[in-house]
């Protein structure tokens, strides 16, 4: 199990060892997917699920402050009044609470676990212009060489709007995939992509290359849409 609906809190038998259970096996399945450097989505999801679980505690310990307390005495040592809180958590309010105390700290574990893959696999590419960088990048074509097997996968990428780091966001389209040899190099391969497309003479059109053998929609792709919104941020 690669997926965790995003209900998986409230879904089914609200019970705490059975939870447990559904979440684990989640998390050693994505764990799984890490260690096979297949990414995304698993690494986007496994954030999500953090983000909605800390938030919902957060709602927790919002709508118990909002209940009044009760004087119950003062502390001398600390010269403080002391309270009682008059709000107690109904059986269900109370497993979901255990429920959120045994995922949030797994999620984040393994958020950190996938983020240093993902560091790893950017620190590992390289990104260059083919050719001449023409006034125009906002459209263009996207080359993703793997040395080892000399593979390059070609998208169509297109920048669109910005995201909340005035990063753009990059959209792609596969277009085509071609073996790197003596007679086709990249800039053959960017000539052979204006005739066949001619609505875009001349293309900006980029690489990114990788050392290593990593999944390309799930792993490269992600990565090397980042490194190509860096080149094109905001400043």
């Amino acid at each position: 199990m690669t997926k965790l609906s995003s209900e998986w809190l409230t879904d089914g038998i609200l019970d705490f060892e059975y939870k447990k259970y559904v979440l684990l096996a989640y998390l050693q399945n994505v764990r799984q997917e890490f260690s096979n450097q297949v990414l995304f989505p698993h690494l986007a999801q496994v954030r999500e699920h953090y983000d909605s679980s800390v938030s919902l505690k957060e709602s927790q310990r919002s709508m118990r402050s909002l209940f009044p307390k009760n004087l119950t005495g003062v502390d001398p040592d600390q010269l403080r009044w002391i309270y009682q809180n008059t709000y107690e958590d109904g059986d269900h309010l109370e497993e979901i609470t255990d429920i959120l105390e045994f995922a949030i700290p797994r999620f984040s574990q393994l958020i950190e676990e996938g983020e240093l893959r993902y560091e790893e696999v950017k620190a590992n590419l390289t990104i260059a212009p083919i050719g001449i960088v023409p006034l125009r990048t906002d459209e263009g074509y996207l080359f993703i060489y793997k040395q080892n097997s000399r593979e390059t996968t070609i998208f169509r990428y297109q920048v669109t709007l910005f995201d909340s780091r005035r990063e753009r966001i990059i959209q792609t389209q596969r277009v085509d995939s071609v073996r790197k040899n003596l007679s086709t190099t990249f800039e053959n391969m960017k000539v052979n992509l204006t005739r066949r497309f001619t609505h875009l003479p001349n293309p900006a059109t980029y690489m990114v290359e990788s050392p290593r053998e990593y999944p390309v929609d799930e792993t490269l792709l992600p990565a090397a849409k980042q490194l190509m919104a860096k080149l094109m941020k905001v400043g």
